[in-house]
């Protein structure tokens, strides 16, 4: 099976059911994962539909495959813009040049990031951090308990 074609039936199938495609991987023997999610979160309903609707692309009688539709749960780290700006509000754990930091995501553009990350000091106000995606190694939601 041809990646290009099953990206393009992802994307579609997400965009059909008020989602967006988030991540794509066809491994060996057909096994296809794709990860998707929504703006407003994404439910069971919409997770059947999109996997309904990309089944009814491809004929198992031609060429066989498994297929799986997934949300990224929060060991997954963020991929694409839509995401980050999902999460603005949220606290993200960043990898960065070779560092690391945890803070509230305020902002978001196409270039870069701004987190207010929290200092050690409890007086001491928090630090705005802006980070230029090229320099973003790896972001993810953090796990916060209260």
């Amino acid at each position: 099976m041809e990646y290009a074609v099953i990206e393009q039936a992802a994307k579609l199938a997400a965009e059909e059911n008020n989602a967006f495609l988030v991540e794509l991987e066809v491994k060996p023997n057909n096994v296809i994962i794709a990860f998707v999610d929504s703006d407003e979160g994404l439910n069971m309903d919409q997770i059947k539909m999109i996997n309904r609707r990309m089944e009814a692309e491809f004929d198992r009688e031609i060429e066989d495959f498994n297929l799986t539709i997934s949300s990224p749960d929060l060991n997954r780290p963020l991929k694409i813009l839509r995401q980050y700006n999902k999460n603005v509000g949220r606290f993200l754990k960043v990898k960065f040049n070779d560092r690391e930091e945890e803070g509230e995501l305020l902002e978001v553009t196409e270039e870069y990031i701004v987190l207010s990350v929290p200092q050690q000091k409890k007086s001491a106000p928090n630090q705005e951090l802006k980070i230029d995606f090229n320099d973003l190694t790896e972001a993810k939601v953090a796990i916060r308990f209260k």
